[in-house]
């Protein structure tokens, strides 16, 4: 089903800024209904098609592959001179890092822990006393299975 002229400005104000109460406001809609037309908006399919089709269409226009951000970036990180800053060029190279997971964070641990049966059932027990001991009544409390 075809766009009416009010969607067509939605979708162009939302692209914008990603704002649907203010792409609402801005294409035309009530202020008063702005947010609920503009939720209600994202979730049409022919709405949802023609922001998606755009938001294309401008990363294909400006060329934003990933191929050309890497570039650009590597030669910000290299480069020297005017217009060049230490702080541009170590940014640079933190995002360089960070796209190829130099850096990520990660904790490693080796932790081994031998439990008996006999000690997993005796916590239990603990636990469900200390529940019944609130005022609460485990299904099962008290009862081996």
């Amino acid at each position: 089903m075809p766009l009416t002229d009010k969607q067509k400005r939605f979708v162009d104000e939302y692209l914008v800024d990603l704002n649907a109460t203010q792409a609402a406001i801005r294409a035309g809609y009530s202020e008063k209904t702005a947010r609920s037309v503009g939720s209600e908006n994202l979730t049409k399919p022919d709405i949802a098609d023609a922001i998606a089709a755009k938001a294309a269409n401008t990363v294909d226009k400006l060329d934003l592959s990933a191929e050309r951000v890497l570039r650009g970036l590597f030669e910000e990180a290299n480069r020297l001179g005017e217009g060049s800053s230490h702080g541009a060029r170590v940014q640079a190279w933190g995002l360089l890092g960070k796209y190829h997971s130099l850096f990520t964070d990660k904790i490693e641990g080796n932790i081994r822990i031998d439990v008996t049966v006999t000690d997993a059932r005796s916590k239990l027990e603990r636990l469900i006393a200390r529940q019944a001991g609130a005022g609460a009544n485990p299904v099962g409390a008290g009862k081996p299975h």
